[in-house]
């Protein structure tokens, strides 16, 4: 399940085993991954609703409605529960469909939003000026994996755990946050729908 899963992604689910393993879990559930998220990823819930939102008051929220924790002898081999599971499954499938949807408008072009999607990524700025046009497409062509805007979508989609109902309270939904991480960008006539995700663009997706 996780060869596709970028680095960030799988620091994430690394995260949530923490979480579950110091609450003495004995299954990591997608509130751990959610709670995973917040803490590593403030900026995704950025624009996710209609309103500002205090994100630590809504980790409290989540925090709170946890069940109490079932100790666990054998902590160090956590393992996803079926909801978890779940979860990262329907994040796989969204970063292809949304990868698919974006490649689709654009074939062999560059975007802007590539530049500044990688640029994102790698935390420096790519410098490609003079290069030709193939070799830029090739440094900046993008390959679907999953990354934590996908882990969001996935939890947001499965809406069997007490997260999704607080998010939602909170103007947070699968709707709002698709739009927003997988919106589709014409290279000709702008963006539409809500415009690209957090870095400008949809990679994995």
């Amino acid at each position: 399940m996780f060869h596709r899963f970028s680095g960030s992604a799988r620091s994430i689910v690394f995260r949530a085993r923490d979480i579950a393993q110091t609450e003495g879990r004995r299954f990591i559930d997608p509130t751990h991954i959610l709670l995973a998220l917040m803490e590593r990823h403030p900026e995704l819930f950025d624009g996710l609703s209609n309103h500002p939102i205090d994100l630590h008051s809504v980790q409290r929220e989540v925090a709170e409605v946890k069940a109490a924790a079932d100790p666990s002898r054998e902590s160090a081999r956590l393992r996803l529960d079926e909801q978890s599971k779940r979860a990262l499954q329907v994040a796989t499938r969204e970063a292809r469909s949304c990868w698919e949807q974006w490649e689709a408008l654009r074939p062999g072009q560059i975007l802007s939003e590539d530049r500044r999607y990688w640029e994102a990524r790698l935390r420096q700025p790519i410098k490609t000026k003079g290069l030709p046009q193939w070799i830029m497409r090739w440094i900046l062509r993008r390959k679907w994996e999953v990354d934590e805007r996908h882990l969001l979508l996935g939890l947001l989609k499965v809406a069997e755990y007490p997260g999704v109902p607080i998010l939602a309270k909170h103007g947070m939904t699968y709707g709002s946050a698709r739009q927003r991480f997988c919106a589709t960008r014409d290279a000709n006539h702008g963006p539409e729908a809500g415009g690209p995700g957090p870095d400008d663009g949809s990679k994995p997706s």
